[in-house]
């Protein structure tokens, strides 16, 4: 007798993220998805096709949002698309969406790729199966978000639309991971990677020529680190991101491959009628040590699987509350805040019957940091410098990047790649131009004042970016963090640099670069044709925010509640460009 299955239909999941959260969330949905007998296929939005999104009635949509309310960088074809004039009244009638949008409300622009492509696709005629998510990263509620969303009734709004269907299994595709040992007569058939494998196989592999520590007095979590890559020939921007691929160290490989007894030299394949989540046949070794993500943040998924294999049951019971949306405080709490993992807590409750596919299955790729290139490719072709602060996630370990670049030695190659970051070059050449970073900030302002520097070495300024004045206001705590020193005044004294001024936040008169910001200076650059670039925290690019609100207000006499849209006109015309973290 042939053996049949109760499903429900397929859900598209797309996804467009830049450091891996909407990513994240939307393999955890795709998780929840198959626990509702639904069949999800996830999809990167650069990988969006057209018909295969009109021909597929329930489409999912995770996405971050990027800059001023704009789309990540693999997100853009998608939006294009989706917002061009060439779309049809009703052409997506049919098409049933819900979207979870991403932001930090920090940014001006809160989810607003998530609100435009929600409010688009109802334009359209699609219609909305359940409400607008919203995930805050501002506080690190993302993941709580997440779960409200999905338990205040999204599942219920699916399953209303697609009832259960009996059919035989062999028509259920399976999107499980069967892992097999390799064998040197296998016939080995090309892979169809997933969009973040594809993206590290055809990533860049640059030597590191030079490292270095920038600070006179380091300590844990209180470094910062210059890089200088050998380029190869491969063209790059001033002021450009490169996204840089950690690995897990060799200690930690070691302790897991231990706790798990898994045997390092393993070669194996993996099996799936999807795509493949990394280049295979690989050792568990490498597969540990390039793709694992085993020290991010602690997942839902983990922490409901961790449940089932622990012997204790008091912490069975623990894990399985925070788990769930009743325990969503208690995760955040006590899991996201003190920056737990799945490696602490499979090594605090002794867990050790944890199979290399459930590895697989339970730890997400581990996802490129991204940095600011520091240098310009006029004055340094051969190379590009990278400014990296560390960070410590606890008293007992260092950020997953930090650990990795703390560790790297020169003639080591890493992977990385290139992309557009929010730093273009003015529009109009001859605009004073006001630079404003703290710390590791000032890598972007680096990268545009060498690119000054080498047309007034060549004699060529007139046909530079930046013909026009540039000041530079960095922030530092003290003197022993004033990165570049030697190096910055040199181009203030040359004249690349019509002003230079450096707060010290914790140091004498301990004032911050915002002190410099006086509404009359403010007013007088904007009115001459001013661009204000500015790299640092989210709270360093709010207090530049109120610094030039104030000017509306004060000088410009403009009222309070329209000040904050001024602010706001200036960014779309890229006047005020800014890059922040945290």
């Amino acid at each position: 007798m042939q053996q049949t299955i109760d499903t429900r239909e397929i859900i598209n999941v797309y996804y467009g993220t830049t450091s891996g959260n909407s990513s994240r969330l939307a393999f955890q949905f795709a998780d929840e998805a198959t626990q509702h007998k639904f069949i999800p296929k996830v999809f990167n939005l650069k990988e969006f096709n057209p018909d295969v999104f009109i021909q597929t009635r329930l489409n999912i949509f995770f996405v971050s949002t990027y800059g001023v309310g704009g789309p990540t960088s693999d997100a853009i074809d998608f939006n294009n698309w989706l917002q061009s004039k060439d779309r049809k009244q009703n052409e997506l009638q049919g098409v049933h969406f819900t979207v979870f949008a991403l932001g930090n409300t920090k940014h001006e622009h809160f989810c607003g790729m998530g609100l435009k492509t929600d409010a688009r696709l109802e334009e359209l005629g699609a219609t909305r199966i359940f409400q607008l998510g919203k995930g805050n990263s501002c506080d690190e509620t993302t993941d709580n978000d997440y779960s409200v969303w999905v338990e205040s009734g999204l599942f219920t709004a699916l399953e209303a639309l697609s009832p259960l269907v009996t059919v035989p299994a062999n028509q259920v595709q399976s999107s499980i991971y069967k892992i097999k040992e390799f064998d040197n007569t296998d016939v080995l058939v090309g892979e169809t990677l997933s969009f973040q494998a594809q993206k590290y196989k055809d990533s860049h592999s640059l030597k590191i020529i030079e490292i270095k520590e920038l600070r006179k007095a380091p300590s844990p979590g209180n470094s910062t680190l210059y890089l200088s890559l050998e380029s190869q020939n491969i063209p790059y921007k001033a002021a450009q991101n490169i996204g840089i691929y950690p690995e897990n160290s060799e200690e930690y490989i070691q302790e897991i491959c231990t706790i798990f007894n898994l045997d390092p030299k393993y070669i194996f394949q993996i099996e799936t009628k999807g795509n493949h989540p990394f280049p295979t046949p690989i050792s568990v070794h490498n597969y540990l040590k390039k793709y694992c993500d085993f020290l991010g943040p602690i997942t839902k998924k983990q922490l409901y699987t961790l449940s089932q294999l622990v012997d204790d049951q008091q912490a069975k019971e623990e894990l399985k509350f925070v788990s769930s949306h009743k325990g969503r405080e208690e995760y955040d709490t006590n899991y996201l805040q003190t920056r737990q993992c799945f490696f602490n807590l499979v090594k605090k409750y002794n867990i050790r019957n944890i199979s290399l596919q459930q590895l697989i299955e339970l730890c997400p790729l581990i996802s490129p940091r991204y940095f600011t290139i520091a240098s310009s490719p006029l004055k340094n072709p051969n190379k590009i410098e990278i400014i990296a602060s560390e960070l410590l996630i606890n008293k007992e370990r260092l950020g997953l990047c930090s650990q990795f670049l703390r560790n790297v030695k020169v003639g080591q190659e890493i992977k990385c790649f290139l992309q557009d970051s929010a730093f273009l070059m003015p529009q109009n050449p001859q605009a004073p131009i006001l630079l404003l970073g703290i710390g590791a900030g000032l890598a972007p302002m680096r990268a545009f004042i060498q690119e000054k520097d080498e047309f007034i070495e060549q004699n060529r300024l007139d046909q530079s970016p930046f013909k026009g004045p540039m000041t530079l206001f960095f922030g530092c705590k003290t003197m022993s963090d004033y990165l570049f020193k030697e190096e910055l005044e040199e181009y203030e004294k040359n004249g690349t640099l019509n002003q230079l001024k450096v707060a010290f936040s914790r140091e004498g008169q301990q004032i911050r670069i915002t002190n410099f910001l006086d509404v009359e200076f403010l007013n007088q650059l904007l009115e001459s044709g001013g661009v204000i670039y500015v790299c640092g925290s989210t709270q360093m690019g709010r207090d530049v925010q109120i610094a030039i609100e104030n000017m509306f207000k004060q000088v410009r006499k403009v009222m309070p509640y329209l000040a904050y849209r001024k602010v706001n006109e200036l960014e779309e015309q890229k006047i005020f460009v800014k890059e922040l973290w945290g």
